[in-house]
C-alpha cells in the first residue's frame, strides 16, 4: 500500500489548512495509507475525518518556539526513518521547513500552498523550494505565478490544482419551503451572498448595488450568511438603513445549512474586493447549479467563464454589480442556461474526484503508480 504524511502547524482552519484536507481526503480515498502530523487541536484534524492516522507534533508552536521547531523535526525525522512513506506534503511555511529537514531525500516533498500572499524571495527560501522541495501544488494560476516568479523554481515542478468542493452536498435541488418561513422572507427573488463578514469580502459595496437592484425588482431580498467580524454587522445594518434598503436585507449569521441557503437563491453573489485564492463559495455556488455574480479577484476568473457559467464584475463596481444582478433576476432565460454551464463546469474540474484525478497525475510524475479515478 502507497503511504502518504501531510506535515502542517496550522492549528485553525484556513484555506491552507482546507487545501491540505482534500489532499488528505483525495489520498485516501484512492487506496493510500494517509498519516496527518499535525499541532494538538488542529482544524485539519478535525476536518478530514475517520480514514486519516493524526498524529500530535511534540512542538505546539514551531513557528515562535526553537525548542518547539527542533523538537518537530526530530520527531518526523524519526518517523520518516522508521516508517517510510511514498510522499510527503507540506502545509504552510515553517511546517515546510520542518518537513523539508526532516525527511532529506528519503523521500519527495510536494509542499501545498493555497495562502493568499506572495512568497519571500530571499536566498534561504529560494533555497528551500528549489533544493530541498520536489514538486509545488497551488490552489490557483496566480499563487503558481507567485511561485516560479519570485523563487525561479522550474515551472514544470509547480501545478495548479484547483481546491475541490463537495458536488454531492451542493447540488441543484429544489428549494426547501420551510427556509422562508424560518428566516421571516417573503415570496420574492432571493439573492444569497456566503462569506464572513469582513470588509474584504465586500458587502459593503454589495448593499449599496442592492439598492439599485430594488429600484428594478422591487420585492428582491438581499441574504447575508456568514459570521460578522467585530463591528461590521452593526456597519452593514446602517449602511442598509442609509440606502433605504434595510427591510431588503437579512443578516443570518453563521450557518450549518448552506446548501439549502444556496438551493433557494435565484442568484449567488460573491462581491470580494481582495484575497479569494481559494474561493469555496463561488464552487460552492456552482456545484448547486446557481446563477453567478462575482467579482474579477483571486481564483474567481478560473473558475467562472464570464457570459457562459456566470458573470464577473470588477471589484468595486457597484454599477456593473448592480447590473449583473438585475440582468440575470429578470432574464430567467439566460440565468438557468449558465446554472447548467456553472454545474457541468464544476463536476468536470472542481469535483473531489477530479481533484484526486489530478493530484494522482502529479504522483506519477514523482514515480507512484497514478491514483485510479
Amino acid at each position: 500500500m502507497r503511504r502518504s504524511l501531510i506535515v502542517t502547524d496550522a492549528p485553525t482552519w484556513t484555506a491552507e489548512a482546507e487545501y491540505a484536507a482534500s489532499v488528505a481526503r483525495a489520498e485516501a480515498a484512492t487506496g493510500f495509507e494517509v498519516t496527518l502530523a499535525a499541532p494538538p487541536g488542529s482544524a485539519v484534524a478535525s476536518a478530514i475525518g475517520g480514514d486519516v492516522r493524526v498524529l500530535k507534533l511534540p512542538g505546539g508552536a514551531p513557528a515562535r518556539s526553537p525548542a518547539d521547531f527542533v523538537a518537530d523535526v526530530r520527531f518526523l525525522s524519526g518517523l520518516v526513518a522508521g516508517e517510510g512513506f511514498d510522499v510527503v506534503h507540506s502545509s504552510r511555511s515553517t511546517a515546510h521547513v520542518v518537513a523539508a529537514l526532516a525527511v532529506g531525500e528519503r523521500a519527495p516533498l510536494v509542499h501545498l500552498r493555497a495562502c493568499a500572499s506572495p512568497p519571500s524571495g530571499h536566498l534561504l527560501n529560494r533555497f528551500l523550494y528549489r533544493r530541498l522541495t520536489s514538486m509545488v501544488l497551488t490552489s490557483s494560476e496566480r499563487v503558481r505565478s507567485w511561485v516560479v516568479e519570485r523563487l525561479g523554481i522550474p515551472p514544470e515542478t509547480v501545478v495548479t490544482i484547483h481546491a475541490p468542493v463537495d458536488t454531492e452536498r451542493f447540488r441543484p435541488v429544489e428549494p426547501d419551503p420551510t427556509l422562508r418561513r424560518e428566516l421571516g422572507l417573503g415570496d420574492g427573488p432571493l439573492v444569497v451572498n456566503v462569506a464572513r463578514l469582513a470588509p474584504v469580502k465586500g458587502h459593503a459595496v454589495l448593499i449599496e448595488a442592492m439598492a439599485e437592484v430594488v429600484k428594478r425588482v422591487p420585492d428582491v431580498v438581499l441574504v447575508l450568511v456568514g459570521e460578522a467580524w467585530s463591528g461590521q454587522l452593526e456597519r452593514l445594518s446602517a449602511a442598509a438603513e442609509r440606502h433605504g434598503i434595510a427591510a431588503s436585507v437579512v443578516f443570518t449569521g453563521r450557518r450549518t445549512d448552506v446548501a439549502r441557503i444556496v438551493a433557494s437563491a435565484s442568484v449567488c453573489v460573491t462581491s470580494s474586493i481582495g484575497s479569494e485564492e481559494n474561493s469555496r463559495a463561488v464552487a460552492e455556488y456552482m456545484a448547486s447549479g446557481r446563477p453567478i455574480v462575482a467579482t474579477s479577484v483571486g481564483v474567481i476568473p478560473e473558475l467562472v467563464t464570464n457570459g457562459e457559467s456566470g458573470l464577473l464584475v470588477p471589484p468595486n463596481d457597484v454599477g456593473a454589480m448592480a447590473a449583473g444582478i438585475v440582468r440575470l433576476l429578470t432574464d430567467r432565460a439566460c440565468a438557468e442556461r449558465m446554472a447548467r454551464s456553472a454545474r457541468d463546469a464544476c463536476v468536470g474540474r472542481l469535483s473531489r474526484p477530479a481533484f484526486a484525478r489530478a493530484l494522482g497525475t502529479v504522483l506519477s510524475r514523482l514515480g507512484l503508480s497514478e491514483v485510479p479515478a
